[in-house]
C-alpha cells in the first residue's frame, strides 16, 4: 500500500469505520514493519501514548463492530510477545504523527478531497513545509504567501475563463487584475472569489472554521455546493446564495457545522490602498467629531457610525496620525465620555454627547 493508502485507512481505523478486510490489511502492513524501529521518546512517554490510543480505539470501535470484527481486532492485541513490543512501536509511531505533529494542516489534507476540476497529470502542489512563510508566484504573476504546513494545488495553466486554486491551510493572496478571468479560490466548503485585491485565507484546526480577511479590493466569499454534494463546481459557484461580499479590513468566519458566515472586522484595520498613498496628518484642534470620523471612514473604508446624533457635535484636539485605528478611536472616545464597539462590519460610537 502507498503511504497515502496508509494513512487514510489509519484514520478510518481510528474512527471505528474501518471493514473486516481493512483491518486485515493494517495487520499484514503492520507485521511488514521494521522490528527495530523506535522514536526519540522514553518508555513512559511510549506508555502514556499507548493507554491513551488504546483506550480512543476501543471506545470508537466497541460499539459498532460485529462480533467477527471484534474477534479480529481483539486477536491483534493477544498475540506473542514479540508482537505486543512491535504493537507498542506501532502505537508510537503513529501516535506520534497525531498528537505532536508540528503541521497541524496535515490532518487536513488528509481529509479533503480534491476540489478542482484538473485534467489528468496536469495538477501542481506547492506545499510549505518550512518554519518560514514561503512566496509563490502563479503564472499571472499573482503572489500567494503559503504558510509554514500549509498546501495549494492549481492545475499547471489556468483556463481560458478563469484561475482557480486550492488551499489546505493559511495563505495570503495578491492577485493580478483580469475581469475577464475571475480569481477562484476553494478552501474547504469555501470558495472566495475575486478579480484583483489581496487577501488573507485561515483555518482554525480547532474547530474547522474558515477566515477570509480582505486588504484591498472586494472579494465574494460563499459556500461551495460541491462540497456538500455532487455537482458541477462552476454550476455551485454561480447559484449558491449562502455567501456575503466583503471590502477593505472586514472578515468573515464560515463556521462549517452550522453553516453559519459571521461578518465582522478585522483585528488590525489598515489604511486602504489610496489613503495610505496619501497619508494625510491627523492633527486636530478642537475638530467636530463628525468630521474626524468622516476622514477616518474614508482612510480605513470603515462606516463609522454615532448611535446619538449629539456626539457629532464634540470636538476633539489632539494628533492621532501614528496611532492605529482602534487607539485613535479610544482617545477620541474617552475625551468626549463616549465609548465605542464592533458590530459586525461597522463601529458604533456611544455616549451621551455634547450640546
Amino acid at each position: 500500500m502507498s503511504n497515502q493508502e496508509i494513512q487514510a485507512l489509519l484514520l478510518r481505523y481510528r474512527q471505528g469505520k474501518c471493514t473486516v478486510e481493512e483491518i486485515r490489511k493494517i495487520h499484514a502492513w503492520y507485521e511488514n514493519l521494521n522490528r527495530d524501529a523506535s522514536l526519540s521518546l522514553d518508555n513512559e512517554e511510549k506508555e502514556l501514548i499507548e493507554k491513551r490510543l488504546l483506550k480512543k480505539i476501543r471506545k470508537d470501535i466497541q460499539p459498532e463492530k460485529s462480533h467477527e470484527e471484534l474477534l479480529v481486532s481483539g486477536s491483534w492485541w493477544q498475540r506473542t510477545a514479540w508482537y505486543s513490543a512491535a504493537a507498542a512501536v506501532f502505537i508510537t509511531a503513529l501516535t506520534y504523527t497525531w498528537f505532536f505533529s508540528i503541521s497541524v494542516t496535515d490532518k487536513v489534507a488528509h481529509a479533503e478531497p480534491l476540489l478542482l476540476q484538473v485534467p489528468s497529470g496536469k495538477l501542481i502542489t506547492y506545499e510549505n513545509k518550512t518554519g518560514k512563510p514561503k512566496q509563490i508566484i502563479l503564472e499571472d504573476k499573482s503572489v500567494v504567501t503559503l504558510y509554514p504546513g500549509s498546501k495549494m494545488m492549481c492545475a499547471d495553466h489556468f483556463s481560458e475563463n478563469k484561475r482557480d486554486v486550492q488551499l489546505i491551510g493559511n495563505a495570503f493572496f495578491q492577485i493580478t487584475k483580469n475581469p475577464k478571468k475571475p480569481f477562484l479560490v476553494y478552501s474547504g466548503k469555501l470558495i472566495t472569489r475575486v478579480l484583483g485585491t489581496s487577501f488573507s485565507i485561515k483555518t482554525n484546526i480547532r474547530d474547522k472554521a474558515l477566515e477570509v480577511e480582505v486588504v484591498t479590493g472586494k472579494v465574494s466569499v460563499f459556500e461551495n455546493n460541491a462540497a456538500f454534494k455532487n455537482t458541477d463546481l462552476a454550476v455551485a459557484a454561480m447559484k449558491n446564495n449562502n455567501g456575503v461580499v466583503l471590502t477593505p479590513n472586514q472578515r468573515v468566519t464560515y463556521f462549517p457545522e452550522s453553516r453559519h458566515l459571521m461578518t465582522g472586522l478585522v483585528a488590525e484595520p489598515v489604511k486602504v490602498e489610496i489613503a495610505a498613498k496619501i497619508q494625510p496628518k491627523l492633527t486636530f484642534n478642537n475638530v467636530p467629531l463628525a468630521e474626524i470620523i468622516s476622514q477616518l471612514e474614508d482612510e480605513y473604508a470603515i462606516d463609522i457610525v454615532f448611535a446619538n446624533d449629539r456626539l457629532a457635535q464634540c470636538t476633539f484636539t489632539g494628533d492621532v496620525s501614528e496611532m492605529p485605528l482602534y487607539e485613535k478611536l479610544d482617545l477620541l472616545c474617552k475625551s468626549n465620555l463616549a465609548s465605542y464597539e464592533i458590530r459586525g462590519t461597522r463601529i458604533l460610537i456611544n455616549g451621551e454627547g455634547c450640546d
